[in-house]
């Protein structure tokens, strides 16, 4: 029977990441994927010619990730890019705010609204991005810490005190707080912050605010289309002998006194290995791989920890349109750049409205609202391939076709019934907002328009139980050292040579690069390999100033 040193379950962009690290560390790793494909959520389909990114596709971190250097993603084909300006605002006045990466550039379109908040906006971006570069970054690929350790190391520094205080607030309090009066703006920044589905009234995950608006006017697409990066992970993994089954399913962890010793799949094969990573959510890791009864033996009341974990309470629904022709926004009059934004959001004029809006989805609701990207303005390798042409309702010269994404924050049960009876009825709803911003869409020949509303996400991915895009909800009590809980965030498990790093431990969800990374340095710790990469120096400046360990 062959021996693994590694056997990785889930082969998503954590799973491969780990892989890729050990591998090239001289381990022998083997990664199990249910799926045809690895690479998780980090997809692009292609559906008559036409390539779509389903699922990820807003990078917040590719340009602080270490993995990008270490792997040399660009040279195994992962190059990314940040259009600019990041994201614009449009307001049914047929106005817009956009902002950038570029402060200067940000507040001079903020000062169409408010001079005076242009002349705050500045000052308060400086400090969050400080506070995003000197401590968050840093801490995301690093082990977490115990909260008292936390808030001794940080109180020791006024940014760790601002970081703190921050945390204990609710997102709506942070924007108010900041004093500015231009509700566009209020509304952009609240926008940026909820996004992703980050409750605006919950208090805990205030750090997210910064985060989440620094890095998001940072925020990149994958050249050829999302899958391109978790492609690349792939290609760094195997050219270091890593080894690949998909289709293969596990059914448990093999545990022997109290030690995972492998694995058996769903086809019987049973597999030995001196360690597994676990890269789904604590459900399936725990509950159904490694058995409650057992669990409970080896780590008594973990099982009921387990049972606990609160899936997300929103999701995410999506609209793909192949069009032939780009968006032009009535508010291109207001200022040009509107149309070369990587995102324009629309529905939400006031702070008040991004609140509303996302109670009203909170609650069931399909509130019009969200925002949308066209891939193929930045990109033209996204341009529909020459299968295109065979499409029957094509009358468009393929290089003129465009792709387009729109999306929102939405319930994963809707009150007005089955999404697969609401899906298509949403979406003519959606365009009606849509055009209002962007006439020219409305005569725009539209050859493919896929409706892709929670549900979907369910059965696509078994970690994103009720279209958790996060594998978890963003809760304090599931943050940090309790994420997915204060036994494993820091990667070990009690169950001896079972690890965990996937989108429901730390630092959780989006494409982060982060829990692959910091697992594979634990793991390597354990087995006794060396490792071959480094620290950054941007993390090794945090520690020094101790802001990070």
């Amino acid at each position: 029977m062959e021996q693994y040193d590694v056997i990785i379950v889930g082969g998503g962009h954590n799973g491969l990441l780990a892989g890729a690290y050990l591998a090239k560390a001289g381990a022998k790793v083997l990664v199990l994927e249910r799926r045809w494909e690895t690479g998780g959520a980090v997809m692009t389909d292609e559906q008559s010619g036409c390539r779509i990114n389903t699922h990820a596709c807003y990078m917040m971190m590719m340009d602080r990730a270490p993995a990008y250097e270490d792997l040399r993603l660009q040279e195994f084909g992962c190059t990314y890019i940040s259009p600019q300006p990041a994201v614009t605002f449009l307001t049914k006045d047929e106005k817009a705010l956009c902002l950038y990466n570029d402060p200067d550039k940000s507040a001079a379109s903020i000062a169409r609204f408010s001079a005076k908040d242009a002349v705050k906006f500045k000052k308060i971006y400086e400090e969050w991005t400080l506070l995003v570069e000197e401590c968050i970054v840093p801490q995301t690929y690093r082990s977490t810490i115990a909260p008292l350790e936390m808030v001794y190391l940080l109180n020791e520094k006024e940014i760790g005190k601002k970081l703190l205080e921050l945390s204990e607030k609710t997102p709506i309090e942070i924007i108010n707080e900041c004093g500015f009066e231009s509700e566009i703006l209020k509304a952009a920044l609240l926008y940026l912050t909820t996004m992703w589905g980050i409750n605006p009234d919950v208090t805990g995950v205030g750090f997210l605010v910064p985060l989440y608006i620094v890095r998001m006017l940072n925020a990149a697409l994958i050249r050829g289309g999302s899958h391109r990066l978790p492609s690349a992970i792939y290609k760094s993994f195997i050219a270091n002998k890593g080894m690949v089954e998909d289709t293969m399913e596990v059914e448990r962890i093999l545990v022997e006194d109290g030690k995972a010793v492998g694995v058996k799949t769903t086809k019987g094969i049973e597999i030995m290995a001196r360690c597994v990573i676990s890269t789904v959510d604590p459900e399936q890791t725990f509950l159904r791989f490694v058995g409650e009864e057992k669990l409970g033996e080896i780590a008594p009341g973990l099982p009921d920890t387990i049972k606990g974990w609160q899936w997300e309470e929103l999701s995410h629904y999506v609209l793909h349109m192949i069009v032939n022709g780009m968006p032009e926004y009535k508010a291109a009059i207001f200022d040009p750049d509107v149309n070369n934004a990587f995102i324009q959001v629309m529905g939400v004029d006031s702070m008040q409205d991004v609140a509303d809006k996302f109670r009203e989805a909170a609650g069931g609701g399909l509130p019009l609202w969200g925002h949308m990207t066209c891939f193929t303005r930045f990109d033209p390798v996204q341009k529909p391939s020459v299968l295109a042409r065979f499409l029957p309702e094509s009358e468009a010269p393929v290089r003129g076709l465009q792709t387009l994404r729109f999306e929102n924050i939405s319930p994963f049960t809707a009150k007005e019934g089955d999404w697969d009876n609401l899906k298509d009825k949403y979406a003519e709803r959606l365009k009606e907002m849509i055009y209002y911003y962007a006439p020219n869409l409305r005569e725009a020949k539209t050859i493919r328009s896929y409706s892709y509303p929670p549900t979907y996400v369910e059965k696509k991915f078994l970690n994103m139980q009720r279209g958790s895009i996060k594998h978890g909800e963003y809760i304090s009590t599931q943050m940090g050292y309790f994420r997915p809980n204060d036994l494993c965030s820091r990667y070990r498990t009690p169950v001896k040579g079972l690890y965990v790093a996937g989108s429901s431990v730390y630092p959780g969800g989006m494409v982060l690069l982060a829990g692959g990374y910091c697992a594979a340095g634990v793991v390597a710790e354990d087995l006794g390999i060396t490792p071959w990469w480094s620290t950054p120096a941007s993390i090794k400046a945090a520690i020094e100033k101790g802001l990070a360990v």
